[in-house]
């Protein structure tokens, strides 16, 4: 009987490999149910095609062993708010009180200094690899982290790291809270967030990076025999990942102590030229947004904190090269021209890139395309001439929400320990908790914190009706800028986790036609987050 169950097991992981490889690989038919009643046909069938994966996926996910047998995940009526969770305000207060002061802080750090990262050990992100992780072979820029640190003087400190890398799972985001802990304590500071740009070249940091086969073979075996964590095929390299964690926190701790007084200032400009949307409905933000600290100090240096959603795979999606891709000359050029020290984070990307059609330059040459391209970019940021003086009133705050994972691939994936999201079970199912955030600036910005990448439809308005719904459904909520209710609504995308793409709930189409629902953990988190954002909205205003 033993034998027949371990039989069973081996054939069950050889087809969850298939299904893992085999979906990504198919991704290439587009297919718009409104436009024929045979494209509605053929979608139809992609969809009972992704309801076969999803049964089959769901059986395979309950049998093959994975982290979380006994205990290790609990379940999720019991779960509580970890210590490392900043719920920063429980409410908003406009006010803009006389003793109420703008102060700032900025730190950078290498991620990869001290190591030796072409020993072997350290995989590159970017790209699922079947039998073996791809290792880097050259460094052209570096992979580091930007901090800014922000105060109105009144309501405390809030703080973001900003890393380059593909994604960072909100396990790891607690790795460096913790080691915060009594620092944020002693200073005041409210909220800790941790993002990544995802760049896809980088060493990986999330865990999508290790050989899948040996991962999937062998991790179940070590489950069941209760091997140590640190047999398992990982992506993730042990000495970078805790070299990350004190490096951030280091980071952030210099931000903080390096802080001073100042005015800051809001302004923007179109770059939409820059920016090429691959996916319906065309609705992205197409400006590129620049907070403009300028301290009272006049030997110091200006503090930019901007953003725009623009995916970076200026090497390409499997790159075997370490670049921080356009952010980094990005921040290097107008460090050059300006002084000011730059913080870029990403913003709603979905299938948003890079256009480089009004970029001068024609070589074919990665660098070259890539630096020009940040560079032109930077002169955008350096143009903005609408800027407008915040009055000196910060408010933050961040909300759990639990999401359904119905993808089960990206399931396995986390059950066998490759990624260090924060699971609970729920029946034969799974949560994923991961944090919403809302900040405002001056009563005029808002910033809303996305632990993902969303489509922007969600944001600011656009989401299909039914009639160009593979769901043949409707959405029926608000935007979140509607919700927000402020001036300007900006979004902080992959921040304190990675769940992947977040779509609407009624323009999910099929993992057999799309690569966004490959990497989306559910078909609800576009519901789950906008309601999750409308209750936090609705206990702070």
């Amino acid at each position: 009987m033993k034998k027949a169950k371990k039989i069973i097991a081996l054939v069950l992981t050889i087809v969850m490999i298939m299904l893992t490889v085999a979906v990504p690989a198919s991704a290439a038919s587009k297919v718009d149910p409104s436009e024929s009643t045979s494209a509605k046909i053929e979608a139809t069938l992609y969809q009972i095609l992704d309801k076969l994966v999803f049964y089959l996926g769901k059986v395979l996910n309950m049998l093959i062993p994975g982290l979380n047998l006994g205990s290790r995940w609990q379940n999720f009526d019991d779960y509580q708010s970890p210590d490392g969770f900043y719920a920063g305000e429980t409410s908003f207060d406009t006010t803009v009180y006389d003793n109420a002061q703008w102060s700032a802080g900025y730190a950078y750090a290498s991620l990869l200094e001290g190591l030796d990262i072409f020993d072997g050990s350290y995989y590159m992100a970017g790209t699922l690899e079947v039998m073996e992780g791809r290792v880097p072979t050259k460094v052209i820029d570096d992979q580091g982290v930007s901090v800014y640190a922000v105060s109105d003087g009144v309501s405390g400190i809030a703080v973001q790291a900003v890393l380059d890398g593909y994604g960072f799972a909100r396990g790891d985001v607690l790795q460096i809270r913790n080691r915060l802990k009594d620092f944020a304590a002693e200073n005041n500071i409210i909220s800790i967030n941790i993002s990544v740009l995802h760049q896809h070249s980088c060493i990986d940091i999330l865990g999508m990076g290790a050989p899948l086969v040996p991962a999937i073979f062998k991790n179940p075996a070590l489950s069941l025999i209760g091997a140590d964590l640190d047999q398992y095929v990982g992506g993730k390299s042990v000495q970078f990942m805790n070299n990350l964690y004190d490096v951030v926190a280091g980071a952030v701790m210099t931000a903080v102590n390096d802080m001073e007084t100042g005015t800051l200032y809001y302004g923007s400009v179109d770059a939409s030229e820059l920016m090429y949307d691959k996916r319906q409905p065309i609705t992205f933000d197409g400006e590129l947004h620049r907070f403009r600290f300028d301290p009272d100090n006049e030997e110091s240096n200006e503090i930019w904190l901007c953003e725009a959603g623009i995916h970076c795979v200026g090497f390409g999606a499997g790159a075997d090269v370490i670049s921080a891709d356009f952010p980094y000359y990005f921040k290097q050029y107008a460090k050059e021209t300006t002084g000011a020290d730059v913080v870029y984070v990403q913003g709603a990307e979905l299938a948003i890139t890079t256009d480089h059609t009004y970029v001068n330059t024609d070589s074919s040459d990665d660098v070259v395309r890539t630096k020009a391209y940040g560079e032109v970019l930077a002169k955008k940021a350096m143009s903005i001439d609408n800027e407008v003086e915040l009055d000196p009133v910060l408010n933050v705050t961040f909300k759990e929400v639990a999401i359904e994972t119905d993808n089960q691939i990206l399931t396995l994936v986390v059950r066998e320990g490759l990624i260090n999201s924060v699971i609970t079970k729920a029946g034969l199912g799974y949560n994923i908790i991961t944090e919403i955030g809302y900040m405002e600036l001056g009563n005029k910005v808002g910033v809303v914190f996305i632990p993902g990448e969303i489509a922007p439809e969600l944001i600011w308005g656009g989401v299909v009706g039914a009639d160009k719904s593979w769901t043949n459904d409707t959405w029926d909520y608000a935007s979140m800028a509607e919700t927000a209710g402020v001036e300007k609504l900006l979004c902080f995308g992959l921040n304190n986790d990675q769940i992947g793409y977040i779509l609407a709930d009624n323009d999910i189409h099929s993992m057999f036609t799309e690569n966004e629902e490959i990497n989306a953990s559910s078909t609800t988190s576009g519901s789950a987050l906008t309601k999750a954002f409308e209750a936090l909205i609705a206990e702070v205003k």
